[in-house]
């Protein structure tokens, strides 16, 4: 399409916030990219460094704000963006790209919409229908489904979905001056799963497309590496996700609001990526919090500030605690241990709070206690 390339600024620090794991969604974007055009990643830090903007063809923002914190001064980093699209180079914002810059309404602006705090909002994340303008058909996608958020009057819908029976704006876009430097935004993205659908990789496209002013052409379907398969698992419920050896029937229940490609398997915010060297990465939105493996023992897990307690392997900053269903821990040194039994057993539970996290240990007691009906009802 074009060899300048696209230029992805990603948040950090200030630009960044405690929910999204922006480093790993931009690594996800930048392959969603890359089948349109060259991809180069910077941060939010470089650009206020003075990072040069205007070799770009397209600048991609993938950052965020902590809405639990005062606002930091934007124009470090706003004054280049604006800057740069006023030149004429089209801009694409992504997600939690929304809540950004909020102590500086230029953004909004140039947006063309904004996270209104107090008034947007979104449910659990999960399965939702998202219906597109045409050409593109409708899709589902595993994903936050942004909710009342305000858009301007002069923003063209590009998606929208349904919740509780109202319509909401997910993507627009908006034409720049005399032709040049237009605007678009996608609110979906939260986690890596959102870029696996098809449909979410054929929206970005057709945003890009459109503020390149190229014809939109469907993307073929790429091949993604193969996992490593040595685990048996699957989401017992909602942020409960149950491991066993593989060959180990890992549970009878019937829960089906989880996202499963054989590599990823995300249910909640808790995301197990099986890695194709064997053994899984453990992701709490969107950032890695640890790894384990299967071995000869057991079952080894390196969980960095996890004690061992009773049956459970608890790291409270990371909202991670295992509970053993067969086999004892050992701990093997700091935030490492072994999870020792030829037919160990043990259930992931996720909860960013410690309250949260209890809470869905009880849970987990619970399931285990209802009779196979009840646990298939209550999925």
């Amino acid at each position: 399409m074009t060899d300048r390339p696209a230029l992805l600024i990603t948040g950090v620090g200030a630009h960044a916030d405690p929910w999204h794991g922006l480093a790993a969604t931009s690594t996800a974007l930048a392959r969603v990219l890359a089948e349109r055009m060259p991809v180069h990643r910077i941060d939010t830090d470089e650009v206020a460094g003075g990072a040069a903007l205007t070799d770009a063809a397209l600048i991609v923002v993938n950052i965020s704000g902590d809405l639990a914190t005062d606002a930091t001064a934007a124009s470090a980093v706003l004054d280049p963006l604006l800057e740069a699209v006023a030149s004429g180079i089209p801009l694409l914002a992504v997600h939690s790209s929304s809540l950004a810059f909020r102590d500086d309404p230029r953004w909004a602006e140039l947006l063309g919409g904004r996270w209104v705090p107090g008034v947007t909002m979104h449910p659990q994340i999960g399965w939702s229908l998202v219906q597109p303008t045409a050409p593109l058909a409708p899709f589902r996608v595993y994903d936050e489904r942004y909710s009342h958020l305000e858009i301007d009057s002069r923003s063209e819908l590009r998606a929208i979905h349904t919740d509780d029976g109202i319509t909401h704006p997910l993507a627009w876009s908006r034409e720049g001056t005399a032709g040049r430097g237009g605007v678009a935004y996608s609110a979906l993205g939260h986690g890596v799963e959102a870029y696996r659908s098809a449909g979410t990789r054929a929206l970005v496209h057709a945003l890009v497309d459109e503020l390149l002013g190229a014809e939109h052409a469907p993307t073929e379907p790429r091949d993604d590496a193969t996992a490593s398969h040595d685990l048996e698992a699957t989401a017992l419920d909602y942020e409960l996700i149950a491991l066993a050896p593989l060959g180990t029937a890992v549970t009878s229940t019937s829960f089906a609001d989880r996202f499963d490609d054989g590599e990823l398997l995300a249910s909640g915010y808790l995301l197990l990526e099986r890695l194709p060297t064997g053994g899984g990465a453990l992701h709490s939105h969107g950032r890695e919090v640890g790894r384990l493996a299967s071995v000869d023992l057991g079952l080894h897990v390196d969980l960095p500030g996890a004690e061992v307690d009773g049956r459970m392997l608890r790291a409270a900053d990371a909202g991670i605690v295992l509970v053993a269903e067969a086999g004892d821990w050992q701990r093997t040194g700091d935030g490492s241990a072994i999870l020792l039994g030829d037919e160990w057993r043990v259930v992931v539970v996720h909860g960013p709070a410690s309250a949260k996290l209890d809470n869905r240990v009880r849970l987990l007691d619970d399931l285990r206690a209802l009779p196979e009906t009840q646990k298939e009802q209550h999925a």
